[in-house]
């Protein structure tokens, strides 16, 4: 088995997950290709104010099953986090003031109970979209009748949710989600916000390598990461005795495999199967590759020279009134512009990290995710401080940041993207993450294979996933040699 030639296309952690179980099984032909300068993949903890901060992967999301959570539960890496635990957001109103948190915490707890109530929604003949508005709506007069504030804002918590659901699940509007495709993830049973202690999510890296806990036993992995490999083209019917698959590069290097194992990103295969892959990939395989959608969330993070909120305020979300909605083209006009709506709707709250006492992180996402990423950091400080100064500025003096860190995932070619998810769409096409895990065979073996959060049909979206998909695949091979 040690003979066997094994290529892996991606240094995250799928492609890491695959190396480490073979290494571990007595293959050492492997050689990782990593299209970028470092490895992690969408892992990518960053250098902030003497520790490391999240642009990609950030929690621990569950225990019960989750293969992360199990590989550091007894080596005092992660921790739970402070973010409240009872339903509830501090949600703030565009004009300033702090909305009734009795109220708007149970708005929340009714439209998240809503969302998670799989029975009613499946005998819903509509969209998702329309299940949760219809549901909420009615759950809301059930229990506080026609009160016309409390209707007011019902509205603009269901507003939130939507591009709430659109962090959870990154189509472009929450449209695109059916009452069926939002159920496929399964999560894990547990603390969803589990942090990293020192490092971030990096960590986990170290841990698949055993250089954690114990330096002595780390598997011969640095050697075999060739970075600034970009991937051009995938023989997969070479005619030659010493190898089944060919894979080239860009730069005209060539490596020869009996097994080449595939982790970039779905939305890079969608660029590239087409020119990359000779033969051609067979129908269902492309139609999976086209069919199973990569969504674009990006996160923010600002570092104040204080702490400015309380230690009893985990976030800061916004609820616009329609008044002040209208006149932010007016206030505001820096930044893209989609279907008449500033980027800054689609930002919709700030919370509070653990590591880092004096940063706050949000999001972007929902159809200018893209197009933000194309701004000047100044322009993205600017519009974003607009945002907290207007919601929270009357009642609390906010600083200009001293830092920001941004993620561009949408616009980096070797990534395409956030992380997978499910749509209506797909149900049409009958495109599955089981048919895009699906490897090529020849000769009744595999010769590529295909691994990455995208090819789990349950945990798409999470490092454990991408990990279960790089397990996965290893073991196709060692099952071979056995």
């Amino acid at each position: 088995m040690a003979d066997a030639k094994i290529v892996i296309i991606g240094a995250g952690a799928s492609g890491i997950a695959a190396a480490t179980r073979l290494l571990e099984n007595g293959f050492e032909n492997i050689i990782i290709l990593e299209a970028e300068n470092r490895i992690g993949g969408r892992i990518n903890s960053v250098p902030l104010d003497g520790g490391f901060v999240d642009i990609g992967g950030q929690w621990v999301h569950g225990e019960k099953g989750n293969i992360v959570y199990e590989m550091v539960k007894d080596l005092d890496l992660v921790t739970p986090s402070s973010l409240p635990k009872d339903p509830g957001m501090s949600f703030f109103l565009s004009d300033g003031s702090m909305a009734d948190k009795t109220i708007t915490d149970r708005l929340f707890a009714i439209i998240m109970a809503v969302k998670d109530d799989k029975d009613t929604a499946g005998k819903f003949l509509g969209s998702f979209a329309q299940y949760i508005t219809i549901e909420y709506k009615k759950r809301v007069l059930n229990e506080f009748g026609a009160n016309a504030r409390i209707l007011e804002l019902s509205e603009m918590v269901l507003k939130w949710f939507q591009k709430f659901m659109v962090l959870l699940n990154p189509a472009e509007t929450w449209d695109q989600l059916s009452t069926t495709s939002h159920y496929v993830f399964q999560p894990c049973e547990g603390d969803q916000l589990l942090g990293w202690r020192k490092s971030g999510y990096r960590t986990i890296i170290d841990v698949m390598t055993k250089r954690i806990p114990d330096p002595s036993k780390q598997l011969p992995l640095e050697d075999k990461i060739l970075l600034n490999k970009e991937v051009s083209q995938i023989i997969w019917d070479a005619d030659d005795e010493t190898h089944d698959v060919l894979v080239n590069c860009t730069d005209g290097s060539a490596y020869p495999a009996h097994h080449v194992i595939v982790t970039v990103s779905v939305g890079v295969l969608k660029d590239i199967y087409a020119t990359c892959f000779e033969p051609p990939l067979p129908e269902y395989k492309i139609n999976s590759i086209e069919g199973v959608p990569l969504g674009t969330v990006n996160k923010i993070l600002l570092k104040f020279p204080t702490k400015w909120w309380p230690d009893t305020m985990k976030d800061i979300s916004f609820l616009w009134s329609e008044e002040d909605r209208n006149a932010l083209l007016d206030e505001v006009s820096a930044g893209p512009i989609v279907n008449g709506k500033s980027w800054l709707e689609n930002l919709f709250s700030f919370i509070a990290i653990d590591s880092h006492p004096n940063v706050l992180l949000g999001w972007v996402n929902g159809p200018t995710a893209k197009l933000v990423e194309l701004l000047p950091d100044e322009t993205v400080i600017e519009s974003t401080m607009y945002m907290l100064r207007k919601f929270a500025g009357r009642l609390y003096h906010i600083p200009e940041p001293d830092v920001i860190v941004r993620s561009k995932w949408g616009s980096n070619p070797h990534f395409k993207g956030s992380y997978a998810y499910v749509n209506a769409q797909m149900e049409k096409t009958k495109a599955s993450a089981n048919d895009l895990a699906q490897p090529l065979m020849k000769n009744s073996r595999p010769v590529v294979q295909f691994a990455g959060e995208a090819t789990h049909s349950t945990l798409f979206s999470t490092v454990n996933g991408a990990m279960e998909t790089g397990y996965r695949e290893a073991e196709r091979i060692i099952s071979l040699y056995k």
